[in-house]
């Protein structure tokens, strides 16, 4: 448009100055205008200089003084010299001087002022002429005055048309850029001095395409020859801005061409819609990734309008019947075909709630594959809402928990499982973490403890049903929970809300979990049943061993009998000597209080054996007492004393100093040591030809265990009897049970201790046990 108006403007001016009188002045204008047509971008860039620069005229007051001197001489030219020539033509150039100032009036006000000193000076002139002459070349003056005005005025007013026209395009953010068909820069907007970062001044008739390096989609040649073909092109090129940045640029391109319809000009409106590519490229992006991930998803996911369309969105759906992309159909008519008969009316129904209610859907259904089989879905969608909160859109995805299902039901069968065998045998799992010592109980705990399921586990619970003996144990167990001893285990009792009393015993080990924190994990187990059955066992074990010791003393009735008559004897022979000593004439009253005190260590010692018999005889419980272990042995051996003199056996006893201390019940360890005595000596019962030796040695064995030994010279046991000894009804007499080695077992070990029995390469047997040194706390 703008190089048109500039042509069109130019031919103007060519046409309105042909018909101007030929005077010299007017015929040099005239063939400068009629230059003008052939070099019309020349002008075009000229005018555009000067337009674009806004006043890049000389100062208007210079002009005018200019204007003013000029004018000067030449009316004094006009005046002085002799008219033989029209010096008032030069009035052109003092008008053109204030034409050039672009003022309107000013050059109307200088054309009325030269054409009214045209007309004074030939009056004012001292030469001689002739007066049609004179007025002849006055009237020419006032002519070419005349036309010269209206040309500058009427080339004013164009070129304020034109230049309001280029300050309106420069108003555009848009880079307007005219170029020729040598893509040489006519016009250079201010948008395309923004856009490229060139100056006007540097830009113009410079090579549009070298000069912003333009890089088009396809090779420039078939740029230019779709432009020549059709006269327009839209497309994006590449460009690069003064500072070295590359710009993408949505170009369009308008071809000019003349009255022949030859090309002559370019004109060229550019965006820049870099950041818009790079917004659409990172929109691109998002959108790829955003695909992806939904593909990624291991769900299905779908879209649902308002009116109940189901939109299948990922491949997912492929495997359901549904494959993807296909066309959105109704949500009712896509589930009837999916979900399984049973599923449906919950389906439907939770669907229906969430519609009406505007809330979030959620569901679990069986859907059915391409394979025919059905796989658990959890189905869960979202409302989308308007500005207005309508319901536009819901967003969902159908979740495959087949395997989630079906861990479910091997997590409830193990659940049963272990429920119903901690039911079984009576174990509960209690479970504390730490630090804040939160509880998780089984329901067997619950069922052990005697509280409802939905009571909060806590240590208060516990000590509320602990016996009160066994409160300060439990609490001792709690303090080393908290000190995260490794492992506990404790055995107490429990008071139930009948009065009837439970034996519990709870083991707990200490474990590390991935998030840092500590818990015990253990198992509470009801004992009472076992402790029952203990106590029952131990009452038969305390009434066989009776039943042994009884048989015991029965075997060693020569023995005991012996032990008897000995000191009621010397209790005889005491009392008839101190009757003789008291007989005498004078009495001997000193012999007789010594034969007296004599009848009573005797009578003492007698009551001592029958004592330590009738204990032996006596069926009672255990009751423990602190021992001398070196005294326990010494009054066991005096039982069987007369025993080792019937079957000649020498004795050899060793003992430890100082005696090591011990607790435990005197007449049970009395019972052990008796019968590994006995055991000894029949075992030496068939020995010939050698002595017959048994030795009784305390020693200890370390510094907690006391340690005594009885080692006879036997036939000693074979390696296959060593394993058996101590099992009950195992014997190698013809007339042996077998329990009485089996009963020295067990009060051993109740004692805390150990026996056990060897056959030495020497020969005979050793048999040997280890008790606990009482160590100030035991009991």
């Amino acid at each position: 448009m703008l190089y048109i108006a500039l042509l069109t403007e130019s031919g103007a001016g060519i046409r309105g100055n042909a018909s101007a009188p030929n005077t010299s002045i007017f015929c040099h204008t005239a063939r400068v205008l009629r230059a003008q047509p052939r070099c019309a971008l020349h002008v075009a860039v000229k005018v555009h200089r000067r337009a674009f620069k806004q006043v890049r005229r000389p100062d208007a007051r210079a002009l005018r003084i200019l204007a003013a001197v000029l004018g000067s001489a030449v009316f004094a030219a006009d005046v002085l010299i002799r008219r033989h020539f029209t010096v008032a033509v030069l009035y052109v150039l003092v008008i053109l001087f204030v034409a050039m100032t672009g003022s309107r009036r000013a050059t109307l006000a200088a054309a009325w002022t030269c054409a009214a000193l045209t007309v004074i000076a030939p009056a004012l002139s001292h030469f001689s002429c002739v007066a049609g002459d004179a007025g002849v070349r006055s009237a020419l003056s006032v002519i070419a005055i005349a036309v010269t005005t209206l040309i500058a005025v009427r080339h004013q007013t164009s070129n304020a048309h034109l230049i309001e026209q280029i300050h309106l395009l420069n108003l555009t953010h848009d880079a307007i850029v005219i170029y020729d068909m040598k893509d040489r820069i006519a016009f250079w907007s201010h948008g395309a001095e923004d856009l490229y970062g060139w100056p006007a001044h540097r830009a113009l008739r410079q090579p549009i395409h070298e000069l912003t390096q333009t890089r088009f989609p396809a090779a420039s040649a078939e740029v230019r020859e779709a432009l020549l073909q059709v006269g327009r092109w839209d497309g994006e090129v590449e460009r690069t801005r003064h500072d070295g940045k590359v710009v993408i640029i949505a170009s369009r391109l308008a071809l000019l061409r003349d009255e022949r319809g030859k090309p002559r000009a370019v004109l060229a409106t550019d965006n820049d819609i870099t950041g818009r590519k790079h917004l659409q490229a990172e929109l691109q992006r998002k959108q790829d990734e955003m695909s992806a991930m939904l593909e990624a998803i291991p769900g299905m996911i779908w879209a649902s309008t308002h009116d109940g369309k189901v939109e299948p969105v990922n491949r997912r759906w492929d495997a359901f019947d549904i494959a993807h992309g296909n066309a959105a159909q109704n949500g009712r008519s896509l589930w009837r075909t999916l979900v399984h008969p049973h599923d449906l009316p919950r389906l439907e129904n939770d669907w229906r709630s969430a519609v009406a209610g505007g809330s979030p859907f959620e569901s679990t259904a069986r859907l059915r594959r391409k394979d025919g089989l059905y796989r658990w879905m959890h189905l869960c969608a979202e409302p989308l809402r308007d500005t207005a909160g309508q319901i536009v859109r819901w967003y969902g995805i159908n979740t495959d928990i087949e395997e989630c299902k079906r861990a479910e039901e091997a997590l409830e069968r193990s659940e049963a499982f272990l429920a119903e065998g901690q039911r079984l045998s009576r174990t509960g799992s209690i479970a504390m973490k730490l630090p804040d010592g939160e509880m998780l109980w089984s329901q067997e705990a619950y069922r052990i403890f005697g509280y409802a399921a939905n009571v909060v586990p806590s240590m208060d619970l516990i000590l509320a049903r602990t016996h009160p003996d066994d409160i300060a144990l439990v609490r001792q167990s709690y303090r080393q929970v908290l000190a995260e001893t490794p492992s506990i285990d404790i055995e107490h009792r429990l008071v139930m809300p009948d009065r009837s009393i439970k034996h519990v015993h709870y083991v707990a080990h200490l474990s590390a979990r991935q998030s840092g924190r500590f818990e015990y994990v253990g198992a509470l187990m009801d004992v009472t049943e076992t402790k029952q059955t203990e106590e029952a066992l131990t009452r038969s074990m305390t009434e066989l061993a009776h039943v042994t010791r009884v048989t015991m003393l029965g075997e060693l009735t020569a023995s005991i009998a012996h032990e008897v008559s000995q000191p009621i004897a010397a209790i005889v022979t005491c009392g008839h000597a101190a009757l003789r000593w008291l007989d005498r004439p004078q009495p001997d009253l000193a012999e007789a209080r010594e034969a007296i005190d004599k009848a009573i260590r005797s009578a003492k010692r007698a009551s001592d054996i029958v004592w330590r018999i009738r204990s032996m005889a006596q069926k009672r419980g255990p009751s423990h007492a602190v021992l001398d272990l070196n005294a326990l042995v010494d009054e066991s051996i005096e039982l069987v004393l007369h025993e080792l003199h019937d079957h000649q056996v020498e004795l050899d006893i060793d003992y430890v100093s100082p005696p090591p201390q011990i607790s435990g019940d005197r007449v049970q360890l009395q019972q052990v040591l008796i019968n590994l005595i006995m055991n000894g000596t029949q075992a030496m019962a068939s020995v010939t030809g050698r002595a017959k030796r048994m030795w009784v040695t305390t020693s200890m064995a370390d510094a907690q265990h006391a340690h005594v030994i009885v080692k006879d010279s036997g036939t000693g046991i074979s390696a296959e009897h060593a394993k058996r000894l101590f099992e009950a009804f195992f014997t190698t007499k013809s007339e042996g049970i077998g329990i009485g080695l089996s009963i020295c077992r067990s009060i051993v070990e109740a004692h805390g201790g150990h026996i056990w029995a060897e056959s030495p390469p020497e020969g005979g047997a050793v048999l040997q046990f280890t008790l606990p040194v009482y160590d100030g706390r035991q009991q």
